[in-house]
């Protein structure tokens, strides 16, 4: 018999697949025998966007099931919209969805409760299935901002998701969204583009048998098919098919990079889990940067995460290593995963690190999605028991990238390589040095006389709370592995804005190595949201200056 690691290793943190059990122990308290069967919306909407709510049947071609009518429920107290369909249809297929668009006008920009059922015939018994058929979890409406205000973006910037899994991704532990789903959530709530970055590991499956590879490629072909046919059908939000591609660290440990714009498949199995004993990856960091064309961006995913011990031991995971992160071919390190902010912070001060060290990587935000736009479901004692959480959920930490000519893939990849682009969990903020009747964005490298200047612009809204601080960042003038702050706007600067919530202010250029810019806002609530710019370098440092504001 055939063993594959998944059939050792826990998998805690993993997607709650309830059909994957243990061969050796097959004993699980999720199982269950119908397809799964999920409902899922966005976390927010814009102002006039519709709700799409995606139901999704995966495994139906195990356990088939007659779809016998939906109901859906939008409400706010007394304020509610009702969508009920009927669909008398069978579905014995691997995978189905079905998208249904909720018109929400008459409903308050307020927080909104979603109720999801579906009535599906299994054999000769009828049930209903509330949200999910999970066992053990809540089942409890989905909760949706529809925003009073669009979502911040500057004139010029594109908002986008950098790093989220789909249907094409699927294995015996996880599965990601429809292709059509992200892009209709993409676009309910307010993004222009979205990263494809399934596996590595599972691109390259037979499309009926995750263990097996397929040397012909046909699935990721598929894919990347899929991906421009919705561009041509569908404007309004651009797919950029991709790959996370499992590679080895200097030191043999298996990290993952986000590969976009890349033509050829890489392949990386490392830590797929799917031979016992076989977790070293066909490519090592460098020689996969070798490979790949100019045109590709290739950025570090997660490369501060924490990696669980059994997953060092059993499939060889590792973190990021200096010596892997500075390689010139490297664009840069995917800094928020779509967590809290303590891994922002540790980030965050590994990539100011590196800064004062002289090296020039960008920095970019994903969330690592599994199909979770609103809850993410997730396995907590393997084979026990399940949990959900509102982490990695889609759309949530975006990159706003500035690109050249027509919006397409081509043009969002390049801008990601080139670092006009900033990171951001809702404020927009631009940083631009003026020089010679030229607007240089961030990704630039200037030389500087001291007659150029600085534009900050920046814009957020109620629903991500007013502007609270901005900073204008430099290199130290001294050897101190320090940053400092060249010009400062805020509660605690003796430096008030004009108007917290959209503006610009122009200060004189001066500063050492690099500028960079950071935003923080606080809302009602005393919560606090941020941006967070890629640097413009410069070779010229002049005199520190005082701005002034307009």
């Amino acid at each position: 018999m055939e063993i594959n690691l998944t059939d050792i290793i826990p998998l805690v943190g993993l997607y709650a697949e309830t059909h994957y059990r243990f061969r050796l122990f097959p004993f699980s308290r999720y199982y269950r025998a119908e397809p799964e069967i999920i409902f899922d919306a966005p976390f927010r909407i814009e102002p006039d966007a519709t709700l799409p709510v995606t139901l999704i049947i995966k495994d139906a071609d195990r356990f088939p099931v007659d779809v016998l009518d939906i109901n859906l429920t939008v409400y706010r107290d007394d304020d509610r919209v009702t969508l009920e369909t009927a669909l008398n249809v069978r579905i014995d297929t691997p995978f189905w969805h079905q998208i249904f668009d909720v018109d929400v006008s008459g409903l308050p920009a307020e927080r909104l409760s979603v109720e999801a059922s579906v009535r599906i015939r299994n054999g000769r018994r009828i049930r209903i299935v509330r949200l999910d058929n999970h066992a053990g979890l809540s089942h409890a409406p989905l909760q949706v901002l529809k925003a009073a205000d669009p979502l911040p973006k500057l004139a010029g910037w594109l908002a986008g998701e950098l790093h989220t899994h789909t249907q094409y991704g699927c294995d015996q532990v996880e599965f990601g969204a429809p292709l059509e789903s992200i892009q209709s959530t993409a676009r309910a709530i307010g993004l222009d583009w979205a990263a494809l970055t399934d596996h590595s590991y599972n691109l390259d499956d037979l499309e009926d048998d995750y263990l097996h590879d397929d040397p012909t490629l046909a699935k990721w072909r598929r894919f990347k098919q899929h991906a421009a046919h919705l561009n041509r059908q569908a404007a309004g939000v651009v797919l950029v098919p991709g790959e996370e591609l499992t590679c080895r660290s200097a030191k043999g440990r298996n990290v993952h990079m986000l590969v976009l714009g890349e033509e050829s498949f890489l392949p990386g199995s490392g830590d797929s889990a799917q031979k016992w004993l076989r977790t070293g990856s066909e490519l090592s960091v460098s020689e996969a940067l070798g490979k790949v064309s100019e045109a590709a961006l290739c950025a570090a995913a997660h490369p501060f995460a924490p990696v669980p011990g059994l997953e060092r031991l059993l499939i060889r995971r590792g973190g990021w290593l200096q010596t892997d992160l500075e390689h010139p071919r490297l664009d840069g390190w995917q800094i928020l995963n779509g967590a809290e902010n303590n891994e922002l912070i540790r980030s965050l001060n590994r990539w100011t690190a590196s800064l004062l060290a002289g090296e020039r990587k960008y920095i970019y935000a994903g969330n690592d999605s599994h199909g979770n736009f609103n809850r993410f479901r997730q396995v907590k004692l393997p084979m026990i028991s399940l949990h959900e959480h509102h982490g990695h959920l889609f759309g949530k930490q975006t990159t706003h990238v500035m690109i050249d000519g027509g919006i397409n893939a081509g043009a969002i990849v390049a801008a990601l390589k080139a670092g006009r682009a900033f990171v951001s969990d809702g404020p927009a903020l631009e940083l631009t040095l003026l020089k010679d009747g030229r607007e240089l964005q961030s990704g630039s490298v200037v030389s500087t006389t001291g007659s150029e200047k600085i534009r900050v612009r920046y814009k957020t809204t109620p629903e991500f709370g007013k502007v609270a601080q901005i900073k204008v960042l430099t290199s130290g003038s001294t050897e101190t592995a320090r940053e400092e702050t060249a010009f400062e706007l805020g509660e605690k600067s003796g430096h008030e804005l004009n108007d917290p919530l959209n503006g610009e202010f122009i200060i004189p250029a001066c500063g050492h190595k690099y500028l960079r810019a950071e935003l923080l806002t606080r809302d009602r609530g005393g919560k606090g949201r941020f941006a967070l710019t890629n640097p413009i370098w410069i070779n010229k440092q002049s005199d520190r200056f005082h701005g002034q504001r307009r």
